[in-house]
Parts: structure tokens; C-alpha cells; sequence
């Protein structure tokens, strides 16, 4: 009876172990969120280049509902969209233009407490679908998660998405073991009538849940 007992109040030990976990994560957003601002405003005003950083406050959201569950924030430090420099324009005045979206890594609570780092890398309107997100790191304490920890996981995944830009897909990735990254799929190309009518002057692009939505009303930005 006593081992029967033991095993039974196994459920209120993991219980307070969640709830303990939920509770240190509410304690640590805040410093979470002014830590990033930080780095994010840092490298708005160091970097060479300037797509700009941004962190993005969410909560946990039920579709079935359509609401929000402010026992469970989470937060997103992401990069902002860039010009590929490429523009098509047809003799009609219509211009089509291709960019760049931001990677995201977000610092996402789950249902046990844990903290799951996910990132999300670039990919443009090349592209038929967005990519699905990568689980970095799950972090079991958030009371672990140090200023070093963090900028750690943040200089790891912002080099794992450089490798999924357009900037650096021609790059060689040491991270998988020193292979070359598949090339693109090649912009759709075909010869140009100059007597055709203007609508068959468009190119042809050819193309290789967590349910967190954004809270506008936290939405910062760094700079």
C-alpha cells in the first residue's frame, strides 16, 4: 500500500514541479524581454547592414476561442525583411519585386513549463511555402536562462539562419560538416516578345504549432 501511495502522489509532485517552472518563467520574462531590447537596439546601431532587429511580445492563443492565455508569454527576437534587389516591371507600369523575410527565435513556454527555443529562418516570395520552425534548445529551468545563455543561443541561431538567406546560401556551412547548401531554385526566365501584350510580360518564379499569436500591445521594437 505504501509503494501504491508513492506512486499515486507522483502526480502532485510533477504538478507543483510545473507550476514552479511556469512560475520562474513569468519572473524571468521581463528580464528575458529588457535583455533583448538591449541586444536588439545594440545591433540596430553596430551592424553593417540594416534590416533591423525587432523583439515581439506574444501570448498562448485558442483558435476556438480567440483568446489569449497571459499565464503562458512568449517572446520573439527577429530581423526585419530585406529587398533582394530584384524588380520586374512590365510595360503596362506594374512592378513585381522580391524580398526577404526576417528569421524569428522564439523563447516559447510548453504546456510541462520548459522553455522551447524555436527558430524560424528566412525565406522570400520565391518561395511556394514558408518554412516550418527548429526546435534550438529546450530549456528545462527557466530560471537558468542567464544574459550569457541567451545571447549564446542568439548569436547560434541568428549564424543558422544567415545559412537560409539568400546572402548566404552560397556559403559553405560548417554546421553540416562543411557541405555546400543546395542552390535555389532558379527565377522563372523565357524569352521577351517585344510584341506581346504587356500581361504575358510577367515573370514566371519558379520555386524550389505553437499556437502564439503577436500581442500588438507589447510589440517592441529595437532602435
Amino acid at each position: 500500500m505504501k509503494d501504491l501511495l508513492a506512486a499515486a502522489d507522483r502526480y502532485a509532485h510533477g504538478f507543483n514541479n510545473v507550476m514552479d517552472r511556469r512560475r520562474k518563467w513569468i519572473e524571468k520574462f521581463p528580464v528575458l524581454q529588457k535583455h533583448l531590447k538591449d541586444v536588439a537596439d545594440d545591433l540596430n546601431a553596430r551592424t553593417a547592414y540594416k534590416q533591423q532587429f525587432y523583439v515581439d511580445k506574444l501570448h498562448a492563443y485558442s483558435e476556438e476561442i480567440n483568446g489569449t492565455c497571459k499565464e503562458l508569454p512568449s517572446i520573439t527576437f527577429r530581423s526585419g525583411s530585406m529587398p533582394m534587389q530584384v524588380v520586374f516591371r512590365n510595360a503596362g507600369g506594374s512592378t513585381k519585386e522580391y524580398y526577404e523575410e526576417g528569421f524569428h527565435i522564439t523563447f516559447a513556454p510548453t504546456i510541462t513549463g520548459q522553455i522551447m527555443v524555436m527558430i524560424t529562418p528566412h525565406y522570400s516570395n520565391l518561395d511556394e511555402n514558408p518554412p516550418e520552425f527548429k526546435t534550438m534548445v529546450v530549456i528545462n529551468d527557466p530560471a537558468q536562462m542567464t544574459d550569457d545563455l541567451v545571447d549564446h543561443i542568439l548569436a547560434k541561431g541568428i549564424e543558422m539562419a544567415y545559412y537560409s538567406s539568400f546572402t548566404g546560401l552560397a556559403d559553405v556551412n560548417p554546421a553540416d560538416g562543411g557541405t555546400e547548401n543546395a542552390p535555389p531554385s532558379p527565377i522563372g526566365f523565357r524569352k521577351f516578345e517585344r510584341n506581346s501584350h504587356p500581361e504575358d510580360h510577367e515573370p514566371s518564379a519558379q520555386s524550389g504549432s505553437i499556437g502564439f499569436k503577436k500581442f500588438d500591445s507589447g510589440n517592441v521594437q529595437g532602435g
